[in-house]
């Protein structure tokens, strides 16, 4: 019975915005920004940010006069005409751009009778992709405006002939820089990229809309349409590639540079998903509230590059996830609609019955397992290691498998847990409701729970092989089991708070215990007064039970993280930062769980650890690593299944 918890930190991508709105404040020449709401889905390392230059002085609201004349009323096609010429007046007039370098892309009419004018600026015929001009007018008079015009000096023109030979070595190729693109996204690398291209002609000018390459490719929906187009880095324009890249749950808009490949500027026009949940790190709605987490925020490309959905509800490549209670019509996958909005399903605790919010505890449990998938992907669980997932991206490994997860289970209360089978078939997480307290609670919202479950198919996989589920099986294996699955549960959701130490006192699943001890004997805490428990405590007949010799385990698992957190601190576990204590600690153990033997004790399983750092580091922290168990009484005259503390380590560690 695993059970995993939410973790703290909100996990960040770096955001671009192709265009703002900066609207002059009169006389006072203050600015406003009025973003578009597009966000860029983008891994790290972040794309440059656009500099938005401040508007050239204009007079707003006054009674300046226009080039036509226009009259203050007149129909709304008369009111475009009058605004388009306004707005050609004004940018060639005013801002001394001529007509050649520009391009008005819309006129919009508003409701209150405002004109808006968009404009795009041209540099040799070409696009400045991130150079706009807006400009509002109602009555004949400029209200508002926005520009961000580069104002640089100008290249030279760029012999495009010659950059669209295949056979040029003045720059990077069309296909080159398309994977370019693809790897900074997180998408698979395409194993093919069919270049078309199109002759250009002087009937067919280069500020032509259509494309002047088209890519086929197995990672992308449909043609790939390409265009030569300027990005403007301050004072700097840089000619880029322009690829318009629709996946299933994304369609990106990316710019790469010509000449190096290096990504300049990527927005996605899809829309992120909106989570109502408790977050990773607040463990419980003891600890936080509901908050609304966007998705753009906490997905990991390389894990997941078409996102966490398959579709509007909560089915994806990675998990599918439903209620299954006692009403069969709630029994359902929630559905965000085409926004992936998924606020109308928050749930509402304190006196409410669980089942009353089963569709918000899917939402919860959907959640939870992608990024759980995410995070363990950072640290080896990839497709070759046997992780969940339906579509593998041609990586490796087993497709077909991707998680059912079942939030408020009602074939049973009190005893969620995780079913592995191998590598290819699909696992089951079911989460059920707890009756310790009245009204009863919900595993979903006790973030360790579902992390601690998320982990027994981690451990299941990756001991012995993701064809061979079987490995974990003998008791002393399984009660490690319980153990990797509770510290991996308190690392990713509880441990990087400052306020914790190696001497807090930390509960395990206090919330739906509905008492402070939580779930298990002990709270987990390096002080021996408060948790007493040794590798000799495993010979007790109290401890011939699974989840009670998984504490043991997980208490010297306990020793060794804060062993390496002590030196090395603490940081965004989902950054997989290995000089960070923490992050060093999951990766030993991910790395241990593949080294180790099938159906491991407690001497061998310490043993792979051992290795794993000899093999990662060196043997660095080999006297971190004994300390810990040590302390424990898994010290180095501790013999396999004789239970005899041994506090004693290697004499390079006394």
């Amino acid at each position: 019975m695993p059970l995993p918890p939410p973790h703290a930190h909100r996990w960040t991508l770096a955001a671009l915005f192709l265009a703002a709105l900066l609207y002059a404040i009169p006389r006072a020449h203050a600015a406003q920004s009025n973003r578009f709401e597009r966000k860029v889905k983008v891994p790290t390392p972040a794309v440059k940010s656009f500099t938005i230059l401040p508007p050239f002085a204009t007079t707003v609201g006054t009674s300046r006069p226009t080039a036509t004349g226009a009259p203050t009323r007149q129909p709304a096609a008369d009111s475009q005409d009058a605004a388009r010429a306004i707005a050609k007046t004004y940018l060639t007039e005013t801002l001394g751009f001529p007509e050649t370098e520009f391009v008005i892309k819309n006129v919009v009419t508003t409701s209150s009778g405002v004109t808006a004018v968009y404009a795009r600026q041209l540099i040799n015929g070409l696009e400045v992709v991130n150079a706009d001009v807006n400009i509002s007018i109602k009555n004949g008079q400029i209200v508002a405006l926005g520009d961000s015009f580069y104002r640089g000096a100008r290249p030279s023109r760029p012999d495009l002939d010659a950059l669209s030979d295949a056979a040029s070595t003045t720059g990077k190729s069309p296909a080159d820089a398309f994977k370019a693109l693809a790897s900074f996204v997180g998408a698979p690398t395409p194993t093919t990229v069919n270049v078309t291209v199109p002759t250009l002609t002087n009937d067919r000018p280069i500020t032509s809309a259509a494309p002047v390459f088209e890519i086929t490719s197995e990672i992308a929906e449909g043609p790939v349409p390409v265009q030569y187009q300027y990005v403007q880095n301050g004072n700097n324009l840089i000619l880029a590639y322009a690829y318009q890249l629709k996946q299933t749950m994304h369609w990106y808009h990316g710019h790469v540079n010509v000449q190096t490949s290096e990504i300049e500027a990527v927005n996605d026009w899809a829309a992120a998903a909106l989570y109502p949940v408790i977050p990773v790190g607040q463990q419980s709605p003891d600890n936080g509230p509901i908050v609304v987490v966007d998705s753009a925020a906490v997905i990991l490309a390389n894990a997941s590059p078409n996102g966490w959905h398959d579709d509007t509800t909560t089915r994806g490549n990675n998990v599918n996830t439903q209620p299954n209670t006692p009403d069969r019509n709630k029994n359902v996958p929630p559905d965000g609609g085409a926004d992936l909005d998924f606020t109308r399903y928050a749930p509402v605790f304190a006196t409410a019955n669980p089942n009353d919010y089963a569709a918000g505890a899917a939402v919860q449990l959907f959640y939870l397992m992608n990024i759980a998938h995410d995070l363990t992907y950072q640290y080896g669980f990839n497709e070759i290691s046997g992780n969940f997932q339906t579509n593998n991206y041609g990586k490796g490994g087993l497709d077909g498998d991707a998680i059912t997860a079942r939030a408020q289970d009602s074939m049973g209360v009190n005893a969620p847990y995780f079913m592995t089978p191998p590598d290819g078939s699909k696992p089951t997480a079911t989460m059920q409701l707890f009756t310790l307290t009245t009204p009863n609670r919900d595993s979903d919202f006790d973030l360790v729970i579902p992390h601690h479950e998320f982990f027994h198919g981690v451990s299941s996989r990756l001991t012995g092989g993701p064809a061979n589920p079987n490995c974990l099986s003998e008791f002393e294996a399984a009660g490690m089991g319980e153990g990797w699955s509770d510290m991996f549960a308190l690392a990713v959701n509880v441990l990087d708070k400052q306020s914790i130490t190696r001497d807090t006192a930390m509960p395990f699943a206090p919330y739906v215990a509905g008492i402070q001890v939580g779930l298990r004997t002990y709270p987990y805490t390096s002080d021996m007064a408060v948790n007493p428990s040794t590798y000799s405590f495993l010979a007790l007949d109290a401890y011939q039970e699974v989840h009670k010799a998984g504490e043991v385990w997980a208490s010297m698992l306990w020793e060794v993280y804060w062993n390496l957190v002590d030196k090395y601190g603490c940081g965004p576990i989902e950054q997989a930062d290995l000089a960070h204590g923490n992050a060093l600690w999951l990766q030993l153990i991910m790395d241990g769980l593949k080294i180790q033997e099938c159906n491991p004790n407690a001497v061998t399983a310490r043993n792979a650890i051992l290795t794993a750092d000899l093999v990662l580091t060196g043997g660095a922290n080999y006297c971190l690593i004994w300390n810990g168990f040590a302390k424990r009484g898994l010290g180095a005259a501790a013999l396999p299944g004789n239970y005899v503390d041994s506090f004693t380590v290697p004499p390079e560690c006394a």
